[in-house]
């Protein structure tokens, strides 16, 4: 009896898992009029020789939405964070960034934002469109990673 009690709250809480799994899937768009990409990054220098000066490390996410009439827009939320070998701060800093155009380079397959909120944060993003999990740890303490997940339209 007690086994089946057990069986029973497990499989409830999976239901109920993917029942939110569900819901907050459908509220990152891609919905009957336009596709999404959603990116993640998360950049890191933590080496105190190859990054003396500038450690720390720099994480948000982006949205990027095609519209039906093949307009690409897009927001992000972005921070960045800085430390120094031995503890203590190096700064910290915020960006919610509104990407009022972009558009896919035929070549390269990045992102390329024309206009936003912060021209800054214009030209090549660095963020490809084809969907993948991107990592690159060029030395030690160094990691950079992108992951890009797709969503077409219905």
């Amino acid at each position: 009896m007690r086994r089946l009690v057990v069986l029973i709250a497990a499989l409830a809480a999976a239901a109920a898992l993917s029942a939110g799994f569900a819901t907050s899937a459908g509220a990152y768009g891609g919905g009957a009029s336009h596709d999404t990409w959603q990116i993640g990054l998360s950049f890191n220098c933590d080496s105190p020789t190859l990054c003396a000066g500038q450690q720390g490390g720099f994480w948000g996410w982006v949205e990027f939405d095609r519209w039906s009439n093949g307009t690409i827009t897009g927001d992000a939320q972005l921070t960045g964070g800085g430390h120094s070998s031995g503890g203590g701060g190096g700064g910290a800093g915020h960006e919610d960034l509104d990407i009022y155009a972009a558009h896919i380079d035929p070549t390269s397959g990045d992102f390329i934002i024309d206009s936003a909120s912060d021209p800054g944060f214009e030209g090549d993003s660095g963020i490809p469109s084809v969907p993948g999990h991107y990592m690159d740890h060029p030395a030690p303490g160094i990691s950079q990673m992108i992951n890009v997940s797709y969503r077409a339209a219905r």
